[in-house]
């Protein structure tokens, strides 16, 4: 999977699926202790890096792939 990874632990929600639509190493800040390194592509420009429709049908199929994995809240 491209944009979803997981699932992964969650204190609050029990285990839950990620979603990165941002390129990896792309951020508008300059941390010195990022765990993912330094910054490559800074920017502060707002804008869509993946078509939404992509993350939406890779979100599904995850939800698909894991359900018995994933915990419902009650």
């Amino acid at each position: 999977m491209k944009y979803v990874y997981g699932p992964v632990p969650s204190r609050r929600l029990g285990r839950s699926l990620g979603i990165d639509p941002i390129p990896s190493k792309t951020c508008n800040y300059q941390c010195i202790y990022c765990q993912l390194g330094r910054t490559i592509n800074f920017t502060n420009e707002r804008k869509n890096y993946y078509p939404k429709e992509e993350i939406i049908a890779e979100v599904r199929e995850a939800i698909k792939q894991h359900e018995n994995n994933l915990e419902k809240k009650k």
